[in-house]
């Protein structure tokens, strides 16, 4: 989706059929302004205005910006994928990955600048644990040649992995029980024939065959289920 495509959406209902495919392709363009100054977004999908329902994005924060601060009725995980992303409950270097339960509340800000691939209100009001996982120095599961693994976590409602794929890994004909769920955090990965570049974020549907390969090492976000939704 272009920039002028995304700047005119209202995010009401955007990317929230799960019983469709849905795909924004990584666009440096692709990042919009938000209600605060120095703070960008590019929008996977939303449902709700600024105060969310749910909603899947990409956020960048330039040096010595901040958000205001807010609480998640809905919770929030995020990955750092570039800076140092900064609240009261420390400072997380690329690679930390992050769940804030419903009803936290923080106000983030970075001094260096950041990027956070960020979703809100997916969480169950059961899950109230709180996690902070630096995944760069983390053990990794070595599942073949060229894959290897980690569990973020795993529920009722998800089973969410990253994956460090080489050049040349292939998996033909995938096939999940549930919506599957896909972040190139760097990279890029070929899907059903189709490249994509770092940045990406795509959906598949239940019983949605799906073929994977690599021409680089990339790596990847996967989340299996649909989080927990609310209606």
């Amino acid at each position: 989706m272009s920039a002028d495509a995304q700047s005119s959406q209202s995010y009401v209902e955007w990317n929230v059929d799960f019983s469709l495919f849905s795909g924004v392709d990584g666009n440096a363009d692709g990042f919009q302004s938000t209600p605060m100054k120095d703070v960008k977004r590019m929008m996977f999908e939303r449902r709700g205005g600024e105060v969310v329902k749910r909603a899947t994005s990409c956020v960048q924060y330039a040096p010595n910006s901040h958000f205001s601060e807010h609480s998640h009725p809905g919770g929030e995980e995020y990955l750092v994928l570039t800076g140092t992303f900064s609240d009261h409950t420390g400072n997380y270097t690329k690679g930390w990955y992050v769940r804030n339960p419903v009803g936290s509340r923080h106000r983030p800000f970075s001094e260096e600048g950041c990027e956070i691939f960020v979703k809100l209100a997916q969480l169950p009001v059961e899950e109230q644990d709180y996690l902070q996982l630096n995944t760069e120095q983390a053990d990794w599961t070595v599942l073949s040649d060229t894959e290897q693994a980690l569990s973020l976590w795993q529920s009722q409602y998800e089973t969410t992995t990253l994956h460090h794929l080489v050049a040349g890994h292939r998996d033909n004909a995938l096939e999940f029980e549930d919506n599957v769920e896909f972040f190139v955090v760097s990279g890029s990965l070929t899907v059903n024939g189709e490249t994509h570049s770092d940045h990406t974020w795509l959906r598949f549907p239940s019983h949605h065959p799906i073929t994977l390969s690599t021409q680089e090492s990339t790596t990847l976000y996967r989340k299996i289920g649909k989080g927990y939704v609310r209606t």
